[in-house]
């Protein structure tokens, strides 16, 4: 048996509690998602993924029977992608080795028998040094641990932005295969028109073939843009988790305006620096490094005591029994290379950790200066550039009317405000790209206001290119 002093009751109390540690990483898990469901601003039905997938799927079927909101997708994705799954399951590895550190080794029975004779020895021995450690090691789990916590929120909370930016280039793309539609329509009009003209004599073949090669051409746009939609709808189906069925969800066919009240600069970084969970993570590690400082500087000098109990018989059937006790010389190695490599892991951290919040604070910089001239851009093309076109449009329409325009002309002015409402998608896409960038570098989504009301974006009744008067 161990033998030990009465003043070690107390380890071994903590020895046998340490023992019946069960690796249960339901709390830490339901920590992480109350973190992302508040920085996300997202309403998540938890309880259904915790009763099975049967009452999950269900609830994943209402929130994709109608339209799904870009809150939708994000809520969706938290309860059914099996790559956050795969990020929750990372809790019960973290919490494994967060138990496993309080345990300590277990104890070693030998056993020796000589068969010329009677003479035996048995010994039992435990490794001390880890038993009076357990305390300090069980502080560095719990920060190694935390720090695991945090960076797990923080990969959970970027692939939401993913989401969110998947989401928004969806919107996008089947916003400008509309476009492109009626550029078709715009286009086969153009064509009708020219051979009805070139067949009456009053336009060259020339020109009749250039509305041939420009009908074709809105053709393989539209082929382009509905490609480009059937990929997008692919990556939000990868980004969710869906298969079968329920990869036929809808989403709003146009992108939300931007809104009236735009979101200060102010505070901005502080507030990234101060709520980053990859930051607060690396926070966590130098705890933990700071703390493997002190420990090492006592497993460098004597990182194994053993004692035990040393039974022996001998031949003439006499027993004896006694304590035993080794450890090492420190000689040689007296801990030297394990302080200093534990000294340069500590200041190699401290780097790594400032190194981020000066990327923190370039992100977002960079996202609000993406998401500022965004915006500027969508204001101009609704303040200017949209109103000019239409009126260009509907001016050619009365020319045309009154007989001072031809059908070519016309058409071209119906193009140039197909292009300009395309355009103007492209613009408010890349606005709310750069707005997802910047709630993904603040750390947490940022307050929407109202949004402008605009009818730019939405294509405008189809000219009347009749061609009586060019015949």
């Amino acid at each position: 048996m161990l033998t030990m002093r009465a003043s070690s009751a107390g380890l071994l109390v903590a020895f046998v509690a340490a023992g019946c540690g069960a690796v249960d990483p339901q709390p830490a898990l339901d920590a992480v998602r109350r973190d992302v469901a508040d920085r996300a601003a997202v309403d998540v039905d938890w309880e259904a993924e915790r009763q099975g997938n049967e009452t999950l799927d269900k609830c994943v079927t209402r929130l994709l029977q109608n339209e799904m909101s870009v809150d939708d997708a994000v809520a969706v994705s938290l309860l059914k992608s099996p790559q956050l799954r795969a990020l929750y399951h990372e809790l019960g590895v973290a919490q494994s080795d967060l138990v496993a550190a309080g345990l300590p080794e277990n104890p070693v029975f030998s056993v020796e028998r000589r068969f010329s004779g009677k003479a035996a020895e048995y010994d039992v021995t435990q490794e001390f040094m880890s038993l009076l450690l357990i305390p300090l090691r069980r502080r560095i789990a719990e920060s190694e641990f935390e720090s695991e916590r945090l960076r797990l929120t923080h990969e959970i909370l970027d692939h939401s932005a993913e989401v969110r930016a998947a989401y928004f280039r969806t919107q996008a793309a089947q916003q400008t295969q509309q476009m492109r539609r009626v550029a078709v329509s715009a286009m086969d009009a153009a064509l009708a028109a020219a051979r009805a003209i070139e067949k009456a004599g009053n336009t060259t073949a020339l020109d009749a073939a250039q509305e041939e090669r420009g009908a074709a051409r809105a053709r393989l746009e539209l082929a382009d843009a509905e490609l480009e939609v059937a990929l997008e709808r692919e990556r939000m189906n990868v980004l969710l988790g869906l298969w079968g069925a329920q990869t036929q969800w809808r989403i709003p066919p146009r992108l939300a305006e931007i809104p009236e009240d735009e979101v200060s600069s102010a505070e901005l970084e502080k507030q990234a620096v101060t709520e980053r969970f990859d930051l607060a993570s690396l926070r966590e590690k130098l705890a933990a490094l700071a703390q493997s400082e002190g420990l090492t500087g006592v497993t460098g000098l004597l990182p194994e005591l053993t004692v035990g109990t040393h039974t022996e018989r001998e031949p003439e059937g006499t027993l004896t029994v006694g304590p035993s006790l080794s450890f090492p010389v420190p000689i040689f190695n007296w801990g030297q290379a394990a302080r200093a490599r534990a000294d340069y892991l500590l200041l190699q951290a401290e780097d790594r950790y400032a190194a981020l919040a000066i990327e923190i604070r370039s992100q977002v910089r960079t996202a609000f200066t993406r998401m500022s001239l965004a915006r500027h851009k969508v204001e101009f093309y609704r303040r200017e550039v949209m109103p000019v076109e239409r009126a260009i449009l509907e001016q050619s329409q009365l020319r045309y009317n009154g007989m001072f325009l031809g059908v070519f002309q016309l058409l071209e002015a119906r193009q140039a405000e197909i292009d300009a409402d395309r355009e103007y998608i492209q613009a408010l896409s890349e606005y709310w790209l750069a707005r997802t960038d910047l709630e993904k570098a603040v750390g947490r989504r940022l307050p929407t206001g109202a949004a402008h009301h605009s009818d730019t974006g939405e294509p405008s009744a189809e000219p009347t290119a009749q061609h009586h008067h060019e015949e």
